[in-house]
């Protein structure tokens, strides 16, 4: 979901957004980072079949994030457009393969999380959102084009969860969508063994792949063809693209580490090309809850610290 915009009014599309209260008054709070674009875009009537898809999923995926539901209704009202346009944005089924780098590595006890995501120049959300919400658990995350999404997630209480999309649907299909999911998962669950169970229970409607990661342990679920599967990560450093585990490229450790492999083109983190530009990147220390991010491609923009979730509502 992006629209056509010059490559310098882009850079101005990166905002902190904090929001606390209940899921309505953060759903009114996000409306302020939305740009002219983005109003023009929700104003259109929906996509029939979008729409259809949406209202046969809604009530899956209201169950499993029963909060969401007040939330886009916030942003609805906020921007005063109807609610089924919001309802579109939890259920776009034609989303194509996301380009992304994950890295994961130890230093001492702790795991740490790096992660690049890509996408075209005139991609315009690019908004980091500080959650604090007094009906689930506090978060933090950077959102794409889709509204109560984020392409990934840090929970309050230690966990990291991120999606990506592994091949595109042919037709529409039942469940929530994968940039659904992070925040479902980390907003409700208060330690890494009940991220990964209730992980198990998500039937998305892509063909996607999942990094569930704590101060200690990580896995690596993956839902494609009609199966899924749950793995523990237990070699590291463990690196993905595209959703899909590769070898490591070479030895990587601890932060700086991390850093680097992020910040290389030769290495594949840094992803930004001809058509396509790394839109965000982020270092987090699970276990000392340090995160770190870039706004834009990290080879150019350095990272920059950022508090932990909670604290703010």
């Amino acid at each position: 979901m992006a629209d056509e915009t010059s490559t310098t009014e882009v850079q101005e599309y990166y905002k902190l957004i904090n929001a606390g209260g209940n899921h309505y008054d953060i759903g009114r709070k996000m409306t302020d980072a939305f740009t002219p674009a983005l109003h023009k875009r929700l104003s259109l009537p929906p996509d029939p079949a979008l729409l259809e898809n949406a209202l046969r999923a809604a009530d899956g995926v209201f169950d499993l994030h029963p909060v969401l539901k007040d939330e886009l209704q916030g942003i609805a009202e906020g921007i005063s457009i109807e609610f089924e346009a919001m309802l579109v944005e939890t259920s776009d089924f034609r989303a194509g393969p996301t380009h992304s780098m994950t890295v994961l590595a130890r230093e001492g006890n702790s795991i740490i999380v790096g992660r690049s995501f890509s996408g075209p120049p005139s991609t315009y959300v690019r908004n980091l959102l500080r959650l604090d919400p007094n009906d689930s658990y506090a978060s933090l995350g950077r959102m794409s084009g889709y509204f109560g999404g984020t392409w990934e997630s840090i929970g309050v209480y230690g966990q990291f969860v991120c999606a990506d999309i592994l091949s595109a649907n042919s037709g529409p299909r039942q469940g929530p969508a994968a940039y659904m999911v992070p925040r479902m998962i980390t907003e409700s669950s208060k330690s890494i063994e009940t991220a990964v169970e209730k992980m198990k229970t998500v039937v998305p409607m892509h063909d996607s792949s999942y990094i569930i990661t704590g101060s200690n342990r990580a896995y690596m679920y993956v839902a494609q063809g009609g199966r899924a599967s749950m793995e523990e990560i237990t070699a590291f450093p463990f690196v993905a693209v595209n959703g899909r585990r590769l070898g490591a490229p070479g030895d990587v450790s601890g932060k700086d580490g991390v850093r680097a492999v992020l910040s290389s083109h030769d290495m594949g983190g840094c992803l930004h090309g001809a058509e396509t530009e790394t839109l965000y990147s982020l270092i987090v220390d699970m276990g000392s809850e340090e995160i770190e991010y870039s706004n834009g491609a990290p080879c150019t923009a350095g990272f920059n610290k950022v508090d932990w979730p909670g604290g703010y509502g």
